[in-house]
């Protein structure tokens, strides 16, 4: 399937106009072009998705597909390459077998709500295949860079996707990606499925006992399903004898992260800001998206964060409880009301 569509995909982009090949070969080239349309597959899916069955897992998912689809275009401005999407409309396609394929997934996932969770698992599974050989045939650090971080963005989904599979009483089985490499993406990640509702009782502080030096801030905001976490921790390596001895030693860093909930879990995209000056807008920070966090809650004290970091190379699971019990009371009222 794979070769076929790498070699149809060579055809119809030699008959594009204003081709300019710049630091890339062809290989490297066709693979940004595939993943351009191929991140609006995954988008345009995933809102007719939403329209048929309304739930919110397909919104959320699609938004971050649009980022995915402005990530892949920045590259192909950087390079100078024509965007193979000339017409933004869901469900029209360039490249005639996506549109063949968008077609097919969409009448599958009209079936029935578990069918169309399938289907986004699916799309994902193609994404992390199609993202790992596009990554294996480039040496360019920018390219990669784009690769993984949309890596990060796809595992998780793949996570999310699954969850509401498996929530459902249906044991999950890989697609197009082996079950072994299913299994290492997915793994036993987060807590168990649970009827809890996320709500505004949340906000507080949260961490996890034994790294007790760090943790995060969370806000619910109900009126637009949205879930704002900063994570304060520190770098990847040890520091230094002389900035571990300083209070203000740059080796401790806040994550932000935000995104939308449903349920028990919220789906949020993790940025870094850095490059401004303390106490001053001379020059402007810059923000740049990072990874992705799935963030879960079993009840009013207790959840879990599941976090895909490639720029510094980390994936893992945080059990997070909160620092004080004070609002567990209002956390548990609301919940009872929803």
């Amino acid at each position: 399937m794979k070769k076929g569509l790498m070699l149809l995909f060579t055809l119809v982009l030699s008959g594009l106009p204003g081709i300019v090949r710049a630091q890339l070969d062809a290989t490297e080239t066709e693979y940004l072009l595939l993943m351009r349309e191929e991140e609006k597959l995954a988008r345009d899916t995933y809102i007719t998705l939403y329209e048929a069955w309304g739930l919110n897992t397909f919104n959320n998912i699609s938004r971050s597909e649009q980022r995915h689809m402005d990530a892949i275009l920045t590259q192909l401005n950087r390079f100078g390459l024509a965007d193979p999407v000339v017409d933004d409309t869901v469900g029209v396609f360039t490249n005639p077998t996506l549109a063949s394929y968008y077609s097919d997934l969409v009448a599958l996932g009209d079936v029935s709500l578990m069918d169309a969770l399938h289907v986004g698992a699916y799309i994902e599974e193609l994404d992390i295949f199609d993202l790992w050989e596009a990554i294996e045939t480039t040496d360019e650090a920018t390219l990669i860079s784009t690769y993984e971080n949309l890596l990060a963005g796809s595992r998780n989904h793949l996570r999310a996707f699954v969850n509401q599979i498996t929530s459902r009483g249906t044991e999950y089985s890989a697609q197009h990606l082996t079950q072994e490499q299913v299994d290492a993406i997915v793994g036993d990640y987060g807590l168990p499925a649970t009827d809890f509702e996320i709500n505004a009782g949340l906000n507080d502080a949260w961490y996890y006992p034994q790294t007790s030096g760090q943790g995060f801030f969370i806000t619910v905001y109900p009126d637009t399903k949205t879930l704002f976490l900063s994570w304060f921790t520190f770098d990847t390596e040890q520091p230094g004898e002389s900035a571990s001895a300083n209070l203000g030693s740059p080796d401790q860093r806040w994550l932000t992260a935000q995104g939308n909930y449903e349920g028990s879990q919220a789906d949020l995209q993790v940025y870094v800001t850095g490059g401004g000056i303390f106490d001053s807008s001379d020059p402007a920070p810059v923000t740049e998206q990072y990874g992705s966090i799935v963030v879960r809650f079993e009840g009013c004290n207790s959840g879990s964060v599941t976090y895909d970091i490639p720029g510094i190379g980390q994936y893992g699971i945080v059990p997070i409880e909160r620092i004080a019990l004070d609002n567990v009371a209002h956390c548990e009222n609301l919940a009872n009301n929803l």
